[in-house]
C-alpha cells in the first residue's frame, strides 16, 4: 500500500472521465484505478455533458472504455450550465471523500470548479493540472484559472515547463502549491501477450497518432516526408486520428506533395482496441509539434517500446533521452525533422532505442504519481 494512503481512504475524482473519450479521461481513469487497487475507496465524479455542440467539433464526445466496470461513477455535472453545480456539489458532499483530485485543462471548466470547490469544507482538494498555458486562446485565462486553483490545497503539474509556466502566470499565493509529478506510461492499451506479439513489417513506418489540431503539427510532419522519400523511397508514414474541423487541409497537402502512395490515412478517432494495432504496425512515433506540455502519446509509445522522434517545446524533452530513447528536433523545422527521421532508419537506431525504453519508462509508474499527488511535501526528482 502507498505510505500516505490509509485502507479505505476515500478519493473522489473531478472531471473527465469514462465514458468521456480523450487523454484528459484516461489519465484519470488510471490514476483511480491505482488508488483503488493500493486499498483506496474511489468514486469518479464527471459529466452529464461536457462541451456544448458549438464548441466540439469532433464527431463524438464519449467512446467505449474496456476497464471502467469496477470503478464507481456518477454523472452529476454540465459545466457550463451553473443550475447543475448545485447538484455536483450535493453529490459530491453526500459520498463525503477525503480527498477530492479535480482534473484541469481548460479555463472553460474553471468557474464550475471554482464555485464547487469553494463550497467543500473539510475536504482535501487537490489539482492536477495538464496545462497551464493553453494551445487556444481563452480570454481571462489566468483569471480563470487562479479562481478555480484558489480552494485547492496543491496544484500537481505533468512537467518542468508546467511548473515554469504555473510560476509565470500565477501569483505566488498560488503557484506555492505547486508539485512538479509526470505523466506515468500507459499499459493499458497492450492486450496482445509478449510472446505472441506478430513480427514486425519490415517496411519503415512512421507513425503520427492521436488528435489532429494545428499546433500539433502534422503539416510539418507531411512536408518533411517529401524530403524524407526522396533518400528512402520505401518509407510510409500512417496517421491515425480524428481531426478537430475536418481533414480538407490535410488530404490537399498530401495531394499537393504527390504523397498519397506513402501516406495512409485513419482520420478517425481510434477506439482502445485498436491502438495497438497502430503501434505494432510502426518503427518509430512522432510528435512534430509546434508547442507542448506533455503529451500522453509519449505514454502510449513507449509502453509498446517504440522510440520517439519529437519536437523540442514544452515538457516533451523531459521525457525523451535524446539519442537514448528517441531524438528532438527544432519545433516547425520540415528539414530537421525530415533529417531526423532519415537518420533514424538509416542508422538502425531502432534496435538499440527499443531495448533501452523498458529500463527507462520504470521512472514513470502509476503507483510513484499516485504517491506524489498525496504527499504532504513537494516532490523531488529522486523521489
Amino acid at each position: 500500500m502507498l505510505s500516505t494512503l490509509r485502507d479505505q481512504t476515500k478519493i473522489g475524482f473531478l472531471g473527465p472521465a469514462p465514458p468521456f473519450r480523450g487523454g484528459i479521461s484516461r489519465f484519470a481513469l488510471e490514476l483511480a484505478k491505482t488508488y483503488q487497487e493500493q486499498g483506496a475507496q474511489v468514486q469518479m465524479f464527471t459529466f452529464i455533458r461536457q462541451y456544448p455542440v458549438l464548441l466540439f467539433p469532433g464527431k463524438s464526445q464519449t467512446s467505449d472504455f474496456q476497464d471502467t466496470s469496477l470503478l464507481p461513477t456518477q454523472r452529476i455535472l454540465i459545466p457550463y450550465l451553473p443550475h447543475t453545480w448545485n447538484n455536483a456539489l450535493r453529490c459530491i458532499q453526500k459520498w463525503q471523500p477525503e480527498i477530492l483530485v479535480i482534473s484541469y485543462s481548460l479555463p472553460f471548466f474553471a468557474p464550475a470548479y471554482a464555485w464547487i470547490g469553494n463550497r467543500l469544507k473539510g475536504i482535501r482538494i487537490i489539482y492536477l493540472a495538464h496545462n497551464i498555458e493553453f494551445h487556444e486562446a481563452w480570454p481571462g485565462a489566468n483569471l480563470l484559472t487562479r479562481l478555480a486553483f484558489q480552494p485547492s490545497e496543491r496544484i500537481v503539474v505533468l512537467s518542468e515547463s508546467c511548473l515554469k509556466a504555473l510560476h509565470r502566470r500565477m501569483p505566488a499565493s498560488i503557484a506555492s502549491k505547486g508539485v512538479k509529478g509526470f505523466h506515468p506510461i500507459y499499459d493499458c492499451f497492450r492486450q496482445t501477450k509478449p510472446d505472441s506479439v506478430p513480427k514486425p513489417d519490415l517496411t519503415p513506418t512512421v507513425l503520427f497518432f492521436g488528435l489532429i489540431k494545428p499546433y500539433k503539427g502534422l503539416d510539418v510532419l507531411i512536408k518533411a516526408m517529401k524530403q524524407v522519400r526522396k533518400r528512402l523511397p520505401v518509407i510510409r508514414l500512417l496517421i491515425a486520428g480524428e481531426v478537430y474541423q475536418g481533414d480538407k487541409y490535410y488530404q490537399s497537402l498530401i495531394r499537393q506533395l504527390k504523397l498519397q502512395d506513402i501516406i495512409e490515412t485513419h482520420f478517425r478517432f481510434i477506439p482502445d482496441q485498436e491502438v495497438e494495432a497502430f503501434f505494432r504496425r510502426s518503427q518509430v512515433c512522432v510528435l512534430p509539434y509546434k508547442t507542448a506540455t506533455q503529451s500522453g502519446i509519449i505514454a502510449m509509445a513507449y509502453s509498446f517500446d517504440l522510440p520517439l522522434i519529437a519536437s523540442d517545446v514544452g515538457g516533451l524533452s523531459e521525457y525523451i533521452e535524446s539519442g537514448k530513447t528517441g531524438l528532438l528536433v527544432p519545433p516547425n523545422d520540415p528539414e530537421a525533422l525530415a533529417a531526423a527521421i532519415i537518420r533514424y532508419f538509416e542508422s538502425g537506431l531502432h534496435s538499440a532505442m527499443s531495448k533501452a525504453i523498458p529500463e527507462y519508462r520504470k521512472r514513470f509508474s502509476w503507483v510513484r504519481l499516485a504517491e506524489i499527488v498525496l504527499m504532504d511535501q513537494p516532490a523531488t526528482d529522486d523521489q
